[in-house]
């Protein structure tokens, strides 16, 4: 540790308490102005430099700390160490470095070091980081303004929506209480009318009863008899309007009731008024750094894609067949593809379920040979470091082939206590499907098999794994699972509507998640967060029960099978 630099050394030494008034670096400790005026007339210091101890104690806490003399020997360091990094006295050089090759004269390797390009380079460094960090606060600045602004923009577009609805909802009430107005108007004339007829019926009845009355008290019996018929007749023509009234449709009791539209309801339904996303792309700033001028961007300059801007551009159909702007590969031989690759050389292969080969095409899409395997092919991974292709055999068999390609033989084979399934590579070793007992992972040799992820897994599931997540589908619930690679569960995606029975699983380099989606003959996207997805090729585009996909990343290219006779390969962008 640095001398006391408020005392001055030289009383100090003398048991005299006085205050220093500068500092010498050389000497390592503080001087009063007596002493001060002697260490300058001294022939052995002289030549020393000193400051004041007002500027000296300016310097970081850390810096005064440093001894500038060996603790352990009380002496002048001399010599520097480069092996290890580290001052030496002269005893310190005799008794630990002795051996030490990179010893440099202490004095000439701090000679004009104010003034050297490390010191310099540190002191542009530092100016450099306080841009970096000014430009990084200013981003971040920019960005709660930015949020403000959306938040303001966001909250007037809700209200304005509100009104919109608000507007709309009078309107429509209106027509339907004019409606409402129109139908009991309606419905009451038919009752009027019909209450008029009623009335005078009424009316015809008593007035017959008075008739009667009269008779009986003021006509003679002859009289009464020759006019009772004349009554009768009448009577009985007012019994048939009573009956011909109670046959009247207007005789039918009539109700008015209102049917709520559905539309309506799913708004009294609706539990939000929509939902607000935090969206999120890579930053702008640029960094500058002294130490690599070719590496300037703060954040990598690779930005994940939105699955909504995709797309995929259609190659041209083979055998000199131009019936449209795709490729499409014909397996007219195959009995039913169930797993597909595209390898680094734009080579294809296809795994043929029924009859049992290993399906190997030309860039071009044309045939070029099959390798039998003698079980059922399930699925396939391409191990480029060992030139290898792993093959699962799904049902029937509990093997996994491992192929050399270029001789067309099974190179060893694999036993599994379960039929497996989907498989992929993950660096050096594979992760595979096993049915009714979770996503496994072996070594290419067979040896060191574990279990990344345990449950009763389905049969027929795919997976694929991508940096540190594995991704897997479930055709039980028809949904699609992302762990990580110590088996957490990361998110679940389900989507009945878009994703029925998924199959074939892959993922492209900025994480979108592609998936065969068999029963909707479909091919859907998911974001890298299982929050949304897209349909990306449906029927129209030639997709017929597709079962196996597989995307390329350096290429970019997708290369997707139908269960039957037919693959696709398209451009991703």
């Amino acid at each position: 540790m640095a001398s006391n630099w408020t005392v001055c050394g030289v009383c100090n030494f003398r048991n005299i308490n006085k205050a220093s008034k500068v500092w010498c670096s050389e000497c390592d400790e503080g001087l009063c102005g007596e002493c001060s005026e002697q260490h300058g007339a001294v022939k052995s210091s002289r030549n020393h430099s000193v400051i004041s101890v007002t500027e000296y104690q300016k310097l970081p806490s850390n810096v005064l700390e440093i001894a500038q003399t060996c603790q352990k020997h009380k002496e002048q360091y001399q010599i520097f160490c480069k092996k290890h990094d580290c001052p030496c006295c002269r005893r310190c050089v005799i008794e630990t470095h002795n051996e030490c090759k990179d010893l440099i004269a202490i004095d000439d390797i701090v000679q004009n070091v104010k003034s050297s390009s490390a010191f310099l380079d540190v002191e542009q460094t530092l100016v450099q980081m306080l841009e970096n960090v000014r430009r990084i606060r200013n981003d971040r600045t920019e960005n709660l303004k930015c949020l403000l602004d959306q938040r303001v923009k966001i909250e007037s577009d809700i209200k304005q929506t509100r009104k919109l609805i608000n507007d709309h909802l009078d309107k429509i009430q209106d027509k339907t209480i004019k409606e409402l107005y129109a139908n009991e108007e309606n419905e009451s004339k038919r009752i009027k009318l019909l209450l008029c007829e009623i009335e005078d019926i009424e009316k015809g009845i008593s007035d017959l009863q008075g008739n009667q009355n009269n008779i009986r008290q003021h006509a003679s019996e002859l009289q009464t008899f020759l006019a009772l018929k004349h009554i009768e007749k009448e009577v009985s023509d007012k019994a048939e309007c009573i009956q011909s009234v109670l046959k009247n449709e207007d005789m039918k009791i009539k109700t008015l009731a209102l049917e709520v539209n559905k539309d309506v309801q799913n708004i009294c339904r609706a539990d939000c008024f929509g939902s607000v996303s935090v969206g999120s792309k890579s930053s702008k700033v640029v960094i500058d750094s002294n130490k690599n001028k070719e590496a300037q961007m703060m954040i990598p300059s690779l930005i994940s894609k939105c699955i909504d801007d995709i797309k995929l551009s259609n190659k041209m159909q083979i055998d000199d067949i131009k019936l449209s702007n795709k490729m499409q590969i014909d397996l007219q031989s195959t009995g039913s593809i169930r797993g597909c690759a595209i390898l680094p050389n734009g080579k294809m292969m296809f795994c043929d379920y029924i009859n049992q080969n290993l399906i190997v095409l030309k860039s071009n899409g044309m045939h070029e040979f099959e390798i039998p395997l003698g079980t059922r092919a399930f699925d396939l991974a391409y191990f480029e470091r060992e030139s290898s292709i792993a093959v699962t055999s799904g049902y029937g068999s509990k093997v996994i082939h491992i192929i050399d390609p270029n001789s067309r033989t099974i190179k060893r084979t694999i036993q599994s206590s379960e039929y497996p399934y989907g498989i992929a590579l993950n660096k050096t070793v594979l992760v595979y499907c096993k049915s009714g007992k979770g996503i496994m992972e072996v070594q290419l040799n067979g040896e060191s098999e574990k279990a990344l992820v345990q449950f009763n897994m389905p049969p027929y599931s795919y997976v694929a794994v991508h940096g540190d997540n594995i991704y897997y589908t479930n055709t039980d619930n028809y949904s699609v699972t992302c762990y990580d690679i110590h088996g957490n569960l990361k998110w679940e995606f389900k989507d009945t509507q878009n994703l029925q029975y998924p199959q074939g699983i892959s993922v492209d380099n900025n994480g979108n998640v592609y998936v065969a989606s068999t029963n909707t003959h479909s091919v859907v996207i998911i974001t890298p967060d299982g929050k949304r997805c897209r349909t990306i090729l449906s029927s129209r585009d030639g997709l017929n029960y597709p079962r196996a996909l597989h995307f390329e990343p350096t290429s970019n290219k997708l290369l997707v099978a139908n269960e039957n006779k037919i693959a696709f390969l398209f451009d991703v962008s």
